[in-house]
């Protein structure tokens, strides 16, 4: 397979980034090789130097001119280990690094908070992942090591060596103000085994994890940062709890553990101790107990709940004391110097400790790549490789994966639409509008409300006069965005609503934020968890609640005796049509929305069409949508997704073929009997005896069309006024167009040509519209509905397809329809919203062969639904082997099947697909400019609508230029290398 030059470049480049030495945690043991490196740098470095490798600064690429040189500065006099990155853009950060490892003797060790990824410290410009109480919701583990190795990834490309995460703090508190959403739940072996694999995804890929914040800060009810929190548990409790998920990941390797801010009196019954200055706590227990063997940060030493109850630089000498090798954000780094060097000269700090410690923080940096030369990454393109389409596929099944349906007593979901009632959103605490609001749009018809937090009784009783018995709604609570905590404000204004709702229809209850909002929902019977407001939990939420995602995410904590740990209700796809990005189904968007760019800017300027939509998907998800130029070339209306175009031969497939195969299910048609037996009137003539089989696959040696409209044309080539008139009167009933009809009396002239007519290629192929005529009359006399009807009884309606209809003007408003031509041959008129094809419009814009209108989303419904064997949306509308009957080749065909097309194998004939489109692919080809294919073997579907006719259908200059295919074609160019895709 040819990749795009671009793409092969970003895939070499992500190739080499990841291409890093996994990171070795133990520091006890030295190779030779790093036992020589380390004994040498010691060597040569002074006892201040030694020092500086303990210190990890403050940097921000957001603080000016005093800041940087206040930094370089200090990196230059005080020979500093390390840096941590807070705010900023991460090209002026990835700048400031490089310059600071160039001032640096030894290379910086560069570390950030990246717990939910960089966008923890680089909101809006980089990628936040979903916060670890989403992560423990989910059941896959193994997509916590993607994170990890994705976060590793980025900060390689950032020039980042440590990520202070995984956090495993067990979080029992629902008050806790500073952990909350940052921990991966209340249970231990659920944080213990996340951790576990984040840590991995990391230090296999090159990254020093961080496991925080030891010993245990999930049952505190007090920020660090503000006051030193105090833990009375005993110790039998802390090991028990607290402690394990810790003891377990030093056993598996974690590389280096943050000692928190926290007084445990049962461990260090000193009065206002922090853990991170206790020697019975770093050293004693975590060192000596428990084995560590990594390296040892201190949290933040700027933090209150540190420096409350000690001198300048005093902090940062007790920390060393007590055991910690690096000193993360000292107050001021001249006290923190002073101080080291005054215990040491007192003897409460030996100097060989200093020199041990720092041979562990060179040890670490020779195991990071980072030993004897700093790595200077190059800022060229650097938001983009950060931000890769990979990258935010990997959010979207995060947050996908972590949807959890707490409860649903009354089986409400998956959604569908009401048959009598409206599907109603009321959205509380942000306004659509959203995400939310567009994703919902796009499976049904939804009326959007909007609620305030302080929710009054006068507008809730306005929001409760607008629902009805038979609606459904869904209330969506929005968190208040805090950052740590993202509080759900669930007031008595809407409790109250809540309540009142759930009395008079069906309520589902869809909460964007902290899952300990729970308690206060247990009266609400169908409960849907997102845990943020994040777009993207947005839109995974919506394709949860109408079941285009399968939903299996857990509770991670209890919130109430009704919300508890690890509740969730799982549901299998429904098989509906969902939406989502071309990465998270193997197809690189960039290079796909180029080339159908490119191919619809080629097709306007060359005046092929005046203006087309395309759309793809794959795996039942549609990835690519859109509209390009306008609806005639005078550009007064734009083309958009929506608009209803005439589908012309596709209706041979979408509308007669299917219903063909609904009625061979049911036994009430056989495809090789004579159709005389369907249809009493052929008997006797030259159809009589032709079957459906050899008929459906243009076998059967009837021509390729009759043009009935000839006979009803004057001298002049003008209709006569025999058969016609501008107005509906007396017999002229057969609306042709909006302003002519046709005499009904010339229907049995029409049946009558078609059925004497000869069998002039008897035996061969030929192309044939007039075998169409006869099945949608065999299903009119079989089933008592007309083809137009029938499937719209049986598939559209349904399936909820608001697009797909035969004469749409009884439907849509005339400018929905793009004009198919200007006719100066039959109906002197410019035709639009009535059928192009002339044999069709002549049996008032029903036929087998041409009459459907559709969207491009609708019509790709129909053929996700053949991909999947007859299943759509849970309802099993054909059987499969129905299915593989009529889009499996007929007996000595090279293209066609029974009523649909299929790629053409004979190379000595034109293709009629893309050349990369499997041997099983199908669909059809549409006169007026469309497309549709669909292949089960890469469960692609590829579908062009244009209206190339317009304004004369003499203009083949789109198929010449053979856009179709070129479009079809790009789709399979936008593949990705091999890569597992699942639905």
């Amino acid at each position: 397979m040819q990749i795009f030059r671009p793409l092969l470049f970003l895939l070499c480049l992500s190739a080499s980034l990841n291409a890093q030495k996994p990171y070795v945690a133990d520091l006890s043991k030295m190779t030779a090789e790093e036992t020589a490196f380390v004994n040498e740098t010691l060597d040569g470095m002074s006892y201040e130097e030694q020092i500086g490798q303990l210190i990890m600064l403050r940097a921000h690429s957001d603080l000016g001119a005093d800041h940087v040189a206040k930094v370089k500065r200090e990196i230059k006099e005080y020979h500093v280990g390390g840096l941590c990155f807070f705010q900023g853009t991460p090209e002026d950060q990835l700048k400031l690094t490089n310059e600071y490892q160039r001032l640096s003797k030894v290379p910086l060790m560069v570390s950030m908070d990246a717990e939910w990824g960089l966008g923890m410290r680089l909101p809006d410009q980089t990628i936040s992942y979903p916060k670890q109480i989403a992560l423990g919701a989910i059941r896959d583990n193994r997509q916590l090591y993607d994170l990890g190795a994705e976060i590793a990834r980025q900060m390689h490309r950032l020039g980042v060596n440590v990520s202070f995460s995984p956090v495993l703090d067990v979080n029992n508190n629902p008050n806790n103000p500073v952990i909350d959403t940052r921990s991966f739940g209340e249970d231990r072996y659920n944080v213990t085994v996340k951790g576990y694999q984040y840590m991995m995804g990391l230090q296999e890929n090159g990254i020093l994890a961080s496991a925080k914040h030891f010993p245990g800060h999930g049952d505190t009810g007090v920020d660090s940062h503000y006051d030193l929190p105090v833990i009375n548990h005993d110790r039998a409790r802390l090991d028990s709890l607290e402690l394990y998920p810790f003891q377990a990941l030093i056993r598996y390797g974690i590389g280096s553990i943050m000692a928190a801010h926290l007084q445990i009196p049962a461990l260090d019954d000193r009065k206002n101790r922090p853990s991170s200055l206790s020697r019975p706590i770093v050293y004693d227990l975590l060192r000596n107990e428990m084995g560590f063997t990594g390296l040892v940060f201190t949290d933040g030493l700027e933090m209150k709940g540190v420096t409350k109850h000690y001198g300048n630089g005093e902090v940062e000498a007790e920390a060393i004391a007590a055991g910690s090798d690096i000193l993360l954000l000292p107050e001021s780094t001249p006290d923190a110097v002073a101080a080291i060097k005054r215990y040491v000269d007192e003897g409460r700090i030996a100097q060989e400790d200093i020199r041990e410690k720092a041979g562990r923080v060179l040890l670490s940096k020779y195991r990071l790549g980072i030993g004897r030369t700093a790595t200077y990454p190059s800022l060229t393109n650097l938001r983009g490789q950060l931000n890769t389409p990979e990258a935010y596929d990997l959010k979207q099944r995060l947050f996908e994966n972590a949807m959890t349906i707490v409860r649903d007593t009354e089986g409400l979901l998956p959604l569908s639409e009401p048959v009598a009632g409206k599907l109603i959103t009321i959205h509380v605490g942000e306004s659509s509008p959203n995400t939310f609001s567009r994703r919902l749009d796009d499976y049904a018809k939804i009326t959007h409300l909007n609620a305030a937090y302080d929710l009054g009784s006068g507008e809730r009783d306005q929001l409760l006069s607008k629902l009805k018995a038979d609606d459904k709604v869904i209330v969506a609570l929005y968190s208040d965005g805090s950052r740590f905590r993202e509080k759900v404000p669930i007031k008595a204004g809407v409790l109250s609503l809540l309540r009142q709702i759930d009395e008079r229809a069906e309520l589902v209850v869809t909460v964007f934020g902290n899952p300990y909002s729970l308690s206060a929902l247990d009266a609400s019977g169908t409960v849907l968890m997102a845990y943020s407001r994040d777009k993207v939990a947005q839109d995974a939420a919506a394709k949860a609640l109408f079941g285009a995602n399968r939903v299996n995410g857990r509770l991670p904590i209890t919130a109430s005796p009704y919300s508890r740990f690890n509740a969730g209700v799982e549901t299998a796809a429904a098989f509906r049509m969902g939406f989502d990005t071309p990465e998270a189904v193997g197809l690189d968007g960039n290079l796909l929305t180029a080339k159908i760019d490119a191919l619809a800017r080629e097709a306007m300027r060359r005046k092929a069409t005046p203006g087309m939509v395309a759309l793809v998907a794959r795996n039942g998800r549609v990835v690519f949508e859109k509209a390009y130029g306008h609806h005639t070339y005078n550009r007064r209306r734009k083309a958009k997704t929506t608009d209803v175009y005439d589908l012309a031969s596709v209706t041979k497939v979408a509308a007669t073929t299917i219903s063909l195969m609904k009625l061979v299910d049911e036994g009430k048609v056989n495809l090789d009997v004579p159709i005389s037996n369907y249809l009493p009137d052929t008997r006797g003539t030259a159809v009589e005896f032709l079957t459906l089989r050899p008929m459906l696959a243009h076998r059967s040696g009837l021509r390729s069309w009759i043009p009935f409209y000839k006979n009803t044309l004057d001298a002049n080539g003008r209709p006569k006024r025999q058969w016609y008139s501008t107005k509906k009167t007396g017999d002229y009933v057969i609306p042709v167009t909006d302003k002519m009809y046709m005499k009904s009396e010339y229907l049995d002239s029409m049946w009558l040509q078609l059925y004497t007519n000869e069998l002039p290629n008897k035996g061969q192929y030929r192309y044939s519209d007039l075998g169409l005529y006869l099945t949608a009359k065999i299903i009119d006399q079989v089933s008592g509905l007309t083809v137009d009807e029938y499937a719209a009884r049986n598939f559209y309606r349904p399936m909820g397809l608001e697009t797909l209809t035969f004469k749409p003007l009884e439907k849509f408003p005339k400018s929905r329809t793009p004009p198919t031509e200007k006719d100066t041959y039959f109906r002197m008129a410019t035709v639009q919203g009535n059928v192009h094809d002339m044999g069709a419009a002549m049996l008032g814009g029903v036929s087998g062969h041409a009459g459907l209108f559709g969207s491009a989303r609708d019509l790709a419904t129909i053929f996700q639904m053949l991909l999947q064997e007859g299943n759509y949306g849970g309802v099993q509308y054909l059987r499969p082997e129905t299915v593989r009957l009529f889009t499996q080749r007929y007996a000595g065909e090279t293209r066609r099947a029974l009523g649909f097309d299929m790629k053409q194998l004979d190379e000595d004939k034109n293709l009629n697909m893309a050349p990369q489109a499997s041997d099983r692919a199908f669909g059809h080809l549409g006169f007026t400019g469309i497309c549709v294919w669909s292949d089960p073997v890469e469960d692609l579907t590829v579908i062009v609508l244009a209206n190339r006719t317009y304004p004369s259908m003499n203009n083949n200059l789109f198929g010449k230029l053979d856009i179709r295919l070129r479009v079809h074609s790009a789709a399979y160019q936008s593949l990705l290398p091999s890569r597992t895709f699942g639905k």
